[in-house]
């Protein structure tokens, strides 16, 4: 109580006789519960016997709980009045350190597992979203009777600052813990006090990789199917490079005078590319190291992700050597770095130099999904695309402290598998918020992704909830597909919106269907002041809807009516977002792209087309409006997401 959080009254009792002494103090009814610091649980061993109401009662239960298996006594509180039961709760997390837990108790937290995780230290606004993330967390708010004291669940769940910092607390179950309509009271606590968990790790510069004039290829060949090949092909779209194939068996590659190692080239390479097969890994990063080279990128695989004894150790060594002699490696098992803004693709595939230069940084921890997203996404603009592998050296912190800084980012999206230090992320992911937007994709949510993400990248993937509470807690957006990371990082460069999204359409159910993807995504339709309604209601007929979705029907094919409707919600000052949705129905129901132009350019907000036809139809559509700010979709389900991401109720922004 010392740190002012209010706690049932507790007399710990190992004799019956004194069971029934602090029953008579405290008055009836009081509760009792076994004590021995061997059981964990009370409840699942039958430990608490509530409203005992005599003295032979309590002789009764003093026997009963003195017999369940490792009791040491028994402690006697008085029967609280019932509040609103919550729970709330620390531990120590492998890859966080300490994590708070909140959740409403009984059936909420026990079947129903709705809680709340957060790292230590919390924020006011840390713990104000923590209970109303919760879904019960109606039952605090007020309903039927029933209500607590939000602000007072705030406040405790703060001080669990300062008591896990200065009692070293590595466990703590405040549970139950009884709400009231004023004030609160810990009914019952257990504490554990031992060494935190703590992550010291050095972050270094890497920003040299990305300004390289000189390359060198260990493991360069003729080949074209091989991987040396590839490499090389990559690096040569930029003319500017000095470019140096190592292989001993070879005068030239590709036009290129071909050297025996390292040693013998006319300089010191400002970065080398490892392309050797595994077990000569370690001698050709030796070699580097040895001359100067700053920075190798390993593209060879065989390490950890490979789940042999031997790929361990090697990937072991290869840590030893970067320490030794303070050179920095991105990878093992990795299909390269591209940096845009410099023109260096040094990675195993050619198409990446023809990727747009852009302000969307795209870091991820698997190279397929680099792939995948170069695939579908190649109108988008992008300034680096960095696929770190195994991280052995250089990881998720650097990166992220590099981008930072970086002048030529506006946007960073992250795909990551998983970590072994998520604290060392969390913290440098928080000051790359403060000056950048963030979305981030983690995988492993199932236990099969869990344990595949473990084969490919050699990490522990981790508790999926408690990473992505941390993730957002520094300031992300997290999303579930690779298509919702790029669609997002493409509004993010686009669309600065503060406000609630109006939603427009001629297709009743299209602007239904969007209305319930943004809500239940999290976002936030807006909420049209009485005389924008007022005005709605002037223009369209009641066979329509007149508010938020508003449908103008056939209404709708009135221009001039449509500009009146687009004006009122426009100038709606809860309005951040607007979004159109149209899907085209010949011969009757057709909107020339001339005119969605002009729909468009009427909208004085930051919008979004949803446009459904044809494939050339579409296509068509895109490139009338390609010189505009609007976002175009053909897909209500992706639109709908990005608009709950730009209005959620978070400003990330």
């Amino acid at each position: 109580e010392k740190y002012g959080i209010k706690t049932a009254t507790c007399i710990f009792c190992e004799t019956e006789e004194e069971a029934v002494r602090a029953a008579r103090k405290l008055s009836f009814p009081v509760v009792m519960k076994v004590a021995g610091r061997g059981i964990v649980h009370k409840s699942d061993v039958g430990g608490v016997i509530l409203n005992i109401r005599s003295e032979e009662e309590v002789r009764k239960a003093f026997r009963n709980l003195m017999s369940i298996p490792k009791a040491e006594g028994v402690n006697v509180q008085p029967q609280l009045e019932k509040g609103i039961e919550v729970i709330a709760g620390v531990a120590e997390n492998e890859q966080f350190g300490s994590v708070v837990m909140f959740g409403l108790g009984g059936i909420f937290v026990e079947v129903l597992r709705d809680v709340s995780f957060r790292l230590l230290p919390l924020t006011r606004r840390d713990a104000e979203e923590m209970v109303r993330e919760v879904k019960g967390y109606r039952l605090l708010e007020g309903y039927r009777g029933m209500k607590g004291d939000v602000g007072a669940v705030v406040d405790l769940l703060l001080k669990l600052n300062e008591i896990v910092e200065r009692e070293s607390i590595v466990e703590m179950d405040l549970n139950p813990v009884f709400v009231y309509e004023k004030g609160l009271v810990v009914a019952d606590a257990r504490i554990v006090v031992g060494e935190r968990k703590r992550f010291d790790m050095e972050v270094g510069d890497i920003s040299f990789f990305f300004n390289a004039e000189s390359v060198a290829v260990v493991g360069a060949s003729a080949t074209p199917t091989k991987v040396g090949n590839s490499v090389l092909r990559s690096l040569m779209s930029n003319r500017n490079l000095r470019i140096y194939p190592i292989n001993p068996k070879a005068d030239e590659i590709l036009g290129l005078k071909a050297y025996r190692s390292i040693e013998t080239l006319p300089e010191v390479p400002d970065i080398a590319i490892i392309t050797v097969p595994a077990e000569h890994v370690l001698d050709a990063v030796k070699e580097a190291a040895v001359a100067g080279v700053k920075g190798v990128v390993i593209i060879s695989s065989g390490f950890k992700e490979a789940e042999i004894e031997e790929g361990s150790l090697r990937e072991k060594k290869l840590r030893e050597i970067a320490k030794k002699y303070g050179i920095r490696i991105i990878g093992p098992n990795t299909f390269g770095i591209v940096s845009v803004v410099s023109g260096i693709n040094a990675s195993f595939t050619p198409m990446f130099s023809e990727v747009k230069r852009g302000k969307i940084a795209l870091v991820s921890q698997s190279g397929g999904i680099c792939h995948y997203i170069m695939h579908n996404f190649r109108d988008l603009g992008f300034s680096y695309i960095l696929h770190l592998g195994n991280r052995c050296d250089v990881d998720f912190p650097e990166v992220l402290r590099f981008l930072a800084k970086d002048e030529n980012t506006d946007v960073v999206a992250l795909y990551i598998e998983g970590t072994e230090n998520g604290r060392g992320i969390f913290e440098e992911l928080k000051e790359l918020c403060r000056r950048k937007k963030v979305v981030l994709m983690k995988s492993g949510r199932s236990s099969v992704a869990d344990k595949a993400s473990l084969s490919h990248t050699g990490s522990m993937a981790g508790d999926y909830r408690v990473f992505v509470s941390a993730m957002k807690q520094a300031g992300a957006v997290v999303v579930e597909t690779p298509t919702e990371l790029i669609d997002s990082a493409m509004a993010m460069t686009r669309i600065e919106a503060k406000g609630g999204v109006a939603i427009l359409t001629i297709q009743a159910g299209l602007g239904i269907v969007a209305a319930d993807i943004i809500e239940t995504s999290g976002g936030r339709l807006a909420r049209f002041g009485e005389e924008t309604v007022k005005k709605l209601k002037s223009l369209l007929p009641p066979i329509t809807l007149r508010e938020n979705p508003v449908d103008l029907s056939f209404s709708g094919l009135n221009l001039h009516l449509f500009a009146e409707v687009i004006d009122a919600v426009c100038s709606d000052d809860d309005t951040g977002i607007v979004i159109f949705l149209y899907a085209v129905a010949p011969p009757s129901w057709v909107l020339p792209s001339e005119v969605i132009r002009q729909i468009m350019s009427r909208i004085t907000k930051p919008s979004i087309l949803v446009y459904s036809s044809t494939p050339e139809n579409y296509a068509e559509i895109k490139n009338v409006m390609k010189n505009t700010s609007t976002l175009i979709f053909d897909s209500v389900e992706r639109a709908a997401k990005v608009a709950a991401i730009l209005s959620s109720k978070r400003n990330y922004f």
